[in-house]
């Protein structure tokens, strides 16, 4: 199984977010690097991964990072081999 841990400090905003993906999940190329594209990405999956966030509160504090939630969430709905673990901490371990 694949494990890719995600900061979610580094996914509150779409600049932040871009590159921070591209290069967790070594999409191709021609991936999209929005939204749209992020969500077609993760359908895609066809190994088993495991999705570790840590830090949804962070996400949560922003439209950007809300809206990510979402996809994320919809993409593990829609992909069986695609799983999510969200992880909180105090901010005293997570700064």
């Amino acid at each position: 199984m694949n494990e890719i841990e995600l900061d979610g400090k580094r996914l509150t905003s779409e600049d932040s977010t871009r590159d921070y993906l591209f290069d967790k999940f070594e999409f191709p190329e021609y991936y999209g690097r929005d939204l749209e594209s992020l969500y077609d990405a993760l359908t895609d999956v066809t190994e088993e991964t495991n999705i570790s966030i840590i830090g949804r509160e962070q996400m949560e504090a922003t439209a950007y990072g809300s809206r990510l939630i979402w996809v994320f969430e919809d993409a593990a709905s829609d992909n069986d081999k695609l799983t999510l673990t969200w992880t909180e901490v105090e901010n005293s371990e997570y700064d």
